[in-house]
């Protein structure tokens, strides 16, 4: 196993990297694009990239920016996070690993963005808008972390399952009570 530490900026690229790569090292991406859903400018994220292709974990393509995952960053990243789910589908459902995994991640990420999406057509009162707010935004804090608690996740999970049981979204709600599963 690669014993290498990155910082917290770092790591949150090579996750990105990861990600949107699939762990593939012949796909390319923009290594502004990453920084950029990372909130980088493009000197930081070009600085971000450089720095980790000094370590081996990218690899350069282009002269414009395009970057791959090596074979280094693919394996540190599936030892840190986890292989990545073929599919994110309906019955994804949170493990009972301390940290999120990956197909947690991009599960919790879909159905996070579809709530977000629908939050102004639920018919929620104050009170209960309040409170899924609160906790969406905790689940956000939760996946800006580079090391994202399970159990705080799925506390937050409950609560909005609770919020939205009281919605006609029968649909969501059941989706977002299948992730914590109980």
């Amino acid at each position: 196993m690669i014993n290498i530490e990155l910082g917290e900026t770092g790591q949150q690229f090579m996750i990105q990297l990861f990600e949107q790569t699939r762990g593939d090292q012949s796909v390319q991406v923009s290594m502004y694009d990453i920084g950029g859903r990372l909130g980088l400018e493009r000197g930081v994220a070009s600085r971000v990239a450089e720095e980790l292709m000094g370590l081996q974990m990218v690899e350069i393509r282009t002269l414009s920016g395009g970057i791959g995952i090596s074979a280094a960053g693919s394996e540190m990243m599936q030892n840190l996070i986890g292989p990545l789910a073929a599919d994110v589908g309906e019955s994804s459902k949170l493990g009972g690993e301390p940290l999120l995994n990956s197909a947690s991640r991009q599960a919790l990420e879909k159905i996070v963005s579809e709530i977000k999406d629908q939050t102004g057509t639920l018919g929620l009162d104050f009170d209960s808008l309040t409170e899924l707010m609160a906790d969406l935004k905790s689940i956000d804090a939760q996946l800006g972390s580079p090391r994202p608690k399970t159990a705080i996740i799925k506390e937050c999970i409950r609560s909005i399952s609770s919020v939205l049981k009281k919605t006609s979204n029968r649909v969501l709600a059941g989706r977002i009570h299948g992730l914590v599963g109980d």
